[in-house]
Order: structure tokens, then C-alpha cells, then sequence
């Protein structure tokens, strides 16, 4: 039933993103997002759309994991790939981007090798930009579906308010939080609770860096008691 459910998802996403590039006059942007941080390693984010109509977009991404301890010493690492619609608000400032996506490898269904969509992967994307304010948030449900007794699901957030001092800089709080919410054996765990500040550099291309540092407020000591996220975000 699972893998019905998984194909018949798979089908009309695809359906979907090969509809939207019939239209001729489609407008297409695409992006490369690095990031590392001190509880999950280093990813890079691909990020792409296609302008539907004025104020939505049929949005796609893909996350590149390479952190040798989600896979097997550096094989069957983590992959992540998804489809969204992206919606912008009359007075352009608000997107908000639900998307759903799928994981490969062995992650949360703790295997002995891959599994293609291993996990499901429901998300939401928000973020305002306006005057001398700024405000980003996301969460993320990741669902395994191919367990097979060692499996476990985990939910990702964050909240990242900000200030901007000027077209170029920007400041405020950071907060980012994973955890496990069931696991197959064991207890469930906070791997990692972060609460900080971060510092962003906005340059006249659209490309924007930020630095992001502070206590690791979990109770439960899976990493250490400070972290730190850098993140660039590089419009292609």
C-alpha cells in the first residue's frame, strides 16, 4: 500500500511540473543555497520555480546531504527532493511556499542500504520582507515510510525574526530546533534546540550571507552546548 501511495504521489508531481512548462511565457528562476551548522553538517540547497500566474509559482527543491553519518561512511547519503506552490501576497510582502517532498537513502528508516522514498516530507515556508523588518519560518515533518523495526520520524523549525539597519545589514534572533518525535527502540531525543542572534550581509545581486550563533539550549546533550549556521543564499 505504501508503495502505491508513494508512486501515485510521484506521478502527479510530475504531471504537475510538466503541465506548467507548457505555457510559453513562463518565467523561471533558480538558486544554490550552501548552509552548514555545527548539529547537521553542510547541505546544499537547489531551489527553483516556474511563475504560474502573477503572485504563484510552481516551486521544486532538492537537499544535498552530506553528512557521512546519514548514510553508510559517505554512501547511501541523505537526498531530499520536493514540490511546492509559492504564493505571493498583493502587496508583495509575504511568500508563503507549502511544498511536499520525499527522502532517499537510509535516514529515518535506518536500513542496510538505500531506499528510494525511504520518507515523506510535508513542509512549510514562510517569509516577510518589509520597510525595516524582516521574518523567516519553516517546519518540516519527515515521515519514514520503509522501516523496517529501526525507523524514526523527526520535526525540523525555525523562527528567525530580524531588523535590518540598512539596505546591506540585518540583525535579530535565531531560533532552529530538531528532534525526534517516535522512534521503533529507545527514548526520543532533542538532537539539537538552538536560541541565538544571527548577522546577514545583503549585496546589490540578490545574493545575501548569514551567520547565525548562540547556546544549544536542549536538555539532552546529543551536541554540543554552543552551535553556529552559516547560510548564503546565490541566485543563478
Amino acid at each position: 500500500m505504501k508503495k502505491l501511495y508513494i508512486t501515485t504521489v510521484i506521478i502527479f508531481l510530475f504531471t504537475l511540473s510538466i503541465n506548467s512548462q507548457k505555457n510559453k511565457d513562463t518565467k523561471t528562476s533558480f538558486a544554490i543555497m550552501p548552509i552548514h551548522n555545527s548539529g547537521a553538517g553542510f547541505n546544499n540547497v537547489f531551489l527553483g520555480s516556474y511563475e504560474l500566474k502573477p503572485r504563484k509559482k510552481l516551486t521544486f527543491y532538492s537537499v544535498f546531504w552530506v553528512n557521512p553519518s546519514f548514510g553508510n561512511q559517505g554512501k547511501d547519503l541523505f537526498l531530499e527532493t520536493g514540490i511546492g506552490l509559492g504564493f505571493i501576497s498583493k502587496n508583495k510582502k509575504w511568500y508563503f511556499n507549502p511544498s511536499i517532498g520525499f527522502g532517499h537513502g537510509k535516514l529515518l528508516s535506518q536500513t542496510a542500504g538505500t531506499k528510494i522514498a525511504e520518507s515523506i516530507i510535508p513542509s512549510i515556508f514562510l517569509v516577510h520582507n518589509s520597510g525595516r523588518f524582516e521574518f523567516e519560518a519553516y517546519t518540516a515533518f519527515y515521515k519514514s515510510l520503509r522501516g523496517e523495526g529501526n525507523s524514526q520520524d523527526l520535526l525540523l523549525n525555525w523562527l528567525i525574526p530580524g531588523f535590518k539597519v540598512n539596505k546591506h545589514l540585518s540583525l535579530g534572533g535565531f531560533y532552529e530546533h530538531l528532534g525526534q518525535t517516535r522512534v521503533d527502540n529507545g527514548e526520543k531525543v532533542t538532537l539539537y534546540q538552538f536560541l541565538g542572534g544571527y548577522l546577514k550581509a545583503t549585496l546589490n545581486n540578490g545574493v545575501w550571507f548569514r551567520f547565525a550563533f548562540g547556546p544549544n539550549i536542549s536538555s539532552d546533550n546529543v551536541n554540543a552546548d554552543e552551535f553556529y549556521k552559516i547560510q548564503a543564499f546565490i541566485p543563478i
